[in-house]
């Protein structure tokens, strides 16, 4: 049986670390540890959670459903198909993306920045690769004192790029770590430059619709219609956001059976080759990958995940090709420890 305590030997990301948009609640929300004789069902059913779980391990599905409401106000529940914002976890689907545009020979994740946006500082230093793996040195623009001033305005990709362009690089390339959005913002403007496509025609057309993930798209601004949940923080609804804010680094949104697809074709290789997945999983600095964090358990099992925050929701992605194992968290509570959740989860796969 796997167990969190001492599972993975490499740094583990804290949903927080992962969020596009800050947190601001002082609600706190707790996870207990399973006991012996839960199921996994059982085990979710006690917890103080709203959103859906979905679990599976060599292609079974153990357990795909939602708890409590997406709406509270009229009690509109919850559902393994409801609609949830994911915030960072779209960061995979960006990188996805770029994978796919490199096989085709339209670009090469050494190019740099400057081929794309050539007045771009310090851009002849920074490549496509700095950009997925968060070693640019680029500064995180939701992290910047006048994020909270432009988040509900409409704007074009160059236009979210000014407002941390002209910031200095806070390292050289590639010498160090640091999680950015403002990586992914750049990444989906090279993606609509090279493909001729905005960024959520070429996600719909080159990844949700080629896997039949029909109940994932790029978000709308205004939430709660619909199968879409609403969000909540404080137990207050949470107000709309420009989803053109978050962009490639956090816009989209899907369900936990969508996202199962998602596991799947990645792991069967149904977009890029073996070679270029390898790519995408391999690891620059703090066991980071392209869009995802790459770690490894005590067997030498490797685990990919990664986590999303955004206004009212939280969500977190934990899988193994090799086990075979995958779950799901979406949350409609900015405060609910996700991925808290899916590691008590996992320590309880092996028993069901």
């Amino acid at each position: 049986m796997l167990t969190t305590k001492g599972l993975f030997k490499s740094l583990i990301f804290s949903v927080a670390s992962l969020t596009l948009v800050a947190c601001s609640s002082d609600k706190e929300i707790e996870v207990s540890k399973p006991n012996g004789g839960q199921t996994i069902a059982e085990y979710v059913a006690s917890q103080d959670f709203s959103g859906a779980v979905l679990v599976a391990k060599d292609g079974q599905i153990l357990l795909s459903r939602g708890y409590d409401y997406a709406e509270r106000s009229n009690k509109v529940e919850n559902r393994f198909d409801t609609v949830f914002r994911i915030g960072s976890v779209t960061k995979q689907f960006t990188a996805m993306a770029m994978l796919i545009l490199e096989e085709r020979g339209q670009l090469a994740l050494t190019d740099t920045v400057a081929m794309y946006l050539n007045d771009y500082p310090d851009g002849e230093k920074i490549t496509l690769t700095h950009l997925l793996n968060m070693t640019s040195g680029i500064k995180n623009y939701t992290e910047m004192g006048n994020f909270s001033s432009y988040k509900n305005t409409s704007l074009t990709p160059l236009q979210l790029i000014e407002k941390f362009k002209d910031t200095p690089l806070e390292f050289t390339p590639g010498s160090k770590f640091k999680y950015s959005n403002s990586n992914y913002v750049i990444a989906g403007y090279i993606i609509e430059q090279v493909s001729g496509q905005s960024y959520a025609a070429f996600i719909e057309q080159e990844i949700f619709q080629k896997l039949g993930m029909t109940n994932s798209s790029y978000g709308k601004d205004k939430i709660g219609y619909d199968k879409f949940a609403q969000g909540y923080s404080n137990n207050k609804p949470v107000g709309g956001i420009s989803m053109t804010v978050p962009y490639a680094a956090g816009a989209l949104v899907s369900t936990v059976e969508d996202l199962y697809k998602w596991h799947q074709g990645v792991t069967n290789r149904a977009l890029i080759s073996e070679e270029s997945t390898q790519k995408m999983y391999t690891v620059g600095l703090n066991g980071y990958a392209l869009g995802w964090n790459v770690s490894t358990n005590r067997n030498n099992e490797k685990f990919y995940q990664h986590g999303g925050g955004i206004d009212g929701f939280v969500s977190y992605i934990l899988r193994s090709e090799q086990s075979g194992y995958f779950v799901a968290v979406l949350a409609n509570e900015e405060e609910f420890p996700s991925s808290a959740l899916a590691f008590n989860i996992m320590s309880l796969v092996d028993k069901d």
